[in-house]
This record gives C-alpha cells, sequence and structure tokens, in this order.
C-alpha cells in the first residue's frame, strides 16, 4: 500500500509539475512602452463632410518590461478621422536595444478621443498587429500577434501597453 502511495504522489507532482510548465509557457509576454509625439501633421480635411480627415502621427517611446526592456521605438501611424474617432489605416515601426531589433505592423485599431465640456481631455486607443521580425532577446517575439491599448500619462506623454500572443 506504502507503494502505491508513492506511485499515486509521484504521478501527481509529475502532473502538476506539467501543467505548471504549461501555464508558464503559455504566460503571455507583456511590455509598455513610455512615448511622446514628435511629429504630428494637422488633420488634413477630406472634404466630403465635415470631420473627415487624415492624419499622420510619428512617436519615439521608451520600452519597460519584456524582451525590448530599456530599448527604444519610433514608429509612424496614418488615422482617418471621423468627427472624434479615428481607424488606424497604416502603422508600422522598429524597435532597439543593443543587441536586438524588432519590426512590428499594426494591422488594425481605433483611438477615440475624450471629450469635456466640449474640450479633448484625452484619448482611449486599442488595437492588434505582429512583429514581422525580431533578433537578439526580442528574437521571443518574432512572428507573434500582439494587442495593444494606449491612453495619455501627461498632456506630451502616452502609454502603450501590449500583450503579445
Amino acid at each position: 500500500m506504502n507503494r502505491s502511495i508513492k506511485t499515486i504522489c509521484g504521478v501527481v507532482v509529475v502532473a502538476l509539475a506539467t501543467a505548471a510548465a504549461s501555464a508558464l509557457a503559455q504566460t503571455p509576454i507583456t511590455g509598455k512602452a513610455y512615448c511622446v509625439s514628435v511629429g504630428m501633421s494637422p488633420m488634413e480635411p477630406i472634404g466630403d463632410r465635415a470631420g473627415h480627415a487624415l492624419q499622420v502621427a510619428t512617436y519615439s517611446c521608451r520600452s519597460e518590461g519584456g524582451p525590448m526592456d530599456g530599448g527604444v521605438m519610433t514608429g509612424s501611424n496614418i488615422y482617418e478621422w471621423d468627427g472624434g474617432k479615428a481607424v488606424l489605416l497604416s502603422a508600422t515601426g522598429v524597435g532597439r536595444k543593443p543587441g536586438s531589433i524588432l519590426s512590428f505592423l499594426a494591422t488594425e485599431g481605433t483611438t477615440t478621443l475624450i471629450m469635456t465640456e466640449g474640450k479633448v481631455t484625452g484619448f482611449t486607443g486599442l488595437g492588434k498587429g505582429i512583429v514581422k521580425f525580431a533578433s537578439g532577446s526580442a528574437a521571443v517575439l518574432n512572428g507573434k500577434t500582439y494587442s495593444y491599448t494606449a491612453r495619455p500619462i501627461s498632456p506630451v506623454q502616452f502609454v502603450i501597453e501590449t500583450t503579445y500572443d
């Protein structure tokens, strides 16, 4: 009987260790990027209706957490605005840190302005994308899809929180 209890305990330990390793392997990779706009064109009216415009924005970020911790990211986005809501038309960027580089492509996204008493007081953004290339410590992200949220943290800064699938 003592032997069967040891066998059962051994099986349980192996099962728990396997489940823990599997859960750890499936834990999503996350990171934050603290960003500033380094160039934002004025909204370019399309001309078919009020509030319908295109806008190009470029930004630079400092990465915290995940494989690109301590790195710098730069990117450029093109939005189609319709009033206080925007749809991402195009977005690409590059992340760099010593020994690592990655290139990303946002495949979809939206931004909504937050209005208070008729004035813009912030925004919320979310979207999805894919890492097209990654090397060095970032190689674990190569080909991974991701989702992100964005929000302001000061009048001139915003944070992008990313979860890689």
